[in-house]
């Protein structure tokens, strides 16, 4: 099931976060941490007013503020995870996920490749999975429907993050790079 804030009765965008956070807005480093931060603290206050023994995952580095926002939210531990650095990391943490609730927290799933093959690592360690994200591309929608799987807002652009500042055809400036102003970014 497709969780989706925007379409929440609860949720007011008084100083326009989402437009912040979209590719095209020309905002990078500190003003669109604060934007993703406080998106995953509205996530969690939205849908977990509560959430005893859980544990955050965060997908390093893109979705770092917004993990943070959730953890701060929840007042939880969180854990950082690279999937491409670390291929071992489920089992090097199973005794801190086994048996809590873990929420695996990404910036942007386009094709969610990699959230999927967080969740099958998982599957041994913990049987209460949900899936936080700042944008869930439409595309991979049907792939998320059977999990339990919150987002700010659901998008019909893919963009591939590339170390482009402006969206060009099917690329577009790397949500990490555009947090952290790396990458030869001319954000000034």
């Amino acid at each position: 099931m497709i969780y989706s804030l925007v379409e929440t009765a609860d949720f007011y965008d008084p100083d326009n976060w989402i437009a912040t956070c979209k590719s095209n807005s020309n905002v990078a480093g500190t003003q669109l941490r604060e934007a993703h931060h406080h998106l995953g603290f509205e996530l969690a206050k939205t849908f977990w007013s509560e959430l005893h023994c859980g544990v955050v995952v965060c997908f390093m580095r893109g979705g770092l503020p917004f993990s943070l926002g959730i953890a701060d939210k929840l007042d939880c531990p969180i854990l950082f995870y690279d999937d491409k650095n670390s291929p071992d990391f489920f089992e090097r943490n199973a005794d801190q996920l086994c048996g809590r609730r873990v929420i695996l927290v990404d910036s942007v799933i386009n094709s969610g490749k990699s959230m999927l093959k967080a969740v099958e690592k998982l599957k041994g360690i913990s049987s209460d999975i949900k899936i936080a994200t700042n944008v869930l591309c439409y595309k991979a929608i049907e792939r998320f429907n059977s999990l339990e799987t919150f987002t700010v807002r659901v998008s019909g652009n893919s963009f591939e993050g590339s170390n482009v500042k402006e969206q060009c055809g099917n690329k577009g400036p790397d949500t990490g790079d555009r947090l952290f102003k790396t990458q030869g970014f001319n954000y000034l």
